[in-house]
């Protein structure tokens, strides 16, 4: 045993010699792999403890580690943020270039499927009196017996994000929308929910949560709800 400790510590020695000739040689070796220098130790004369530049040395690291991450989480916020601006974008242009609500309600489901990658979309406008064709959106009267899965989410009249009940499922989606829409955002519009809702599902169960921001959606809704008025009023005008 006493042997084999002792070529240990010769190969060791040997090591060790081979690094500082090699360091010797290479005096600029650090300046060309400067990360290995927050990796290295290097001891002080302090005994134990440790000296106040090592200290120092040792905050400023962390406080750059922290910076770091700080700076990768900045990044994404901004293109997260980059995206979130285009798709407002066709949204508002959607909204805007629609002749009348039919057209305005198409070009709205379609921006939300293609620009927001919805794998589902209802419209439900509530309304006493049914038109002729407002399709893709579904005319639902405000006393339908279904809005009462929905009845504290209305009284809220803010965007809901997460898991939908199985009577909210069926009402939106239809009899299958168990395998089909793990999550979803219900949006409502005008003040006190009064023109309506937008239902956005998603298959993935994590894709909406109640913990995401609304304010993204809050101003999508303010969107839709003033060009739905303003369809509306045109609509009024044009039969008179």
């Amino acid at each position: 045993m006493s042997t084999e400790r002792k070529l240990g510590n010769d190969d060791s020695q040997t090591e060790e010699q081979g690094v500082v000739e090699f360091l010797t040689a290479h005096p600029d070796f650090f300046d060309r792999h400067p990360e290995l220098v927050g990796r290295l130790r290097v001891p002080h004369d302090s005994g134990s403890a440790i000296s106040l530049v090592e200290k120092q040395v040792a905050v400023l690291r962390k406080q750059n580690r922290q910076l770091e991450r700080r700076l990768v989480d900045l990044v994404d916020v901004a293109r997260s943020n980059d995206g979130l601006v285009d798709r407002m974008h066709h949204l508002a242009l959607a909204l805007v270039n629609a002749g009348d609500r039919q057209e305005l309600l198409a070009g709205l489901d379609d921006v939300l499927r293609s620009r927001f990658d919805a794998d589902e979309v209802v419209i439900c406008l509530f309304e006493r009196e049914a038109e002729a064709n407002l399709s893709p959106a579904r005319i639902v009267h405000p006393d339908d017996a279904g809005l009462s899965a929905f009845r504290n989410f209305l009284r809220n009249a803010r965007p809901q994000l997460g898991r939908l009940g199985v009577d909210q499922l069926q009402f939106l989606f239809g009899d299958k929308a168990e395998g089909r829409v793990g999550s979803a955002a219900l949006i409502p519009l005008g003040p006190g929910s009064r023109q309506g809702l937008i239902a956005v599902g998603s298959r993935n169960k994590d894709h909406f949560t109640p913990t995401q921001g609304t304010v993204f959606l809050e101003r999508l809704a303010e969107l839709v709800a003033a060009a739905l008025d303003r369809a509306s009023d045109a609509a009024r005008h044009d039969g008179r």
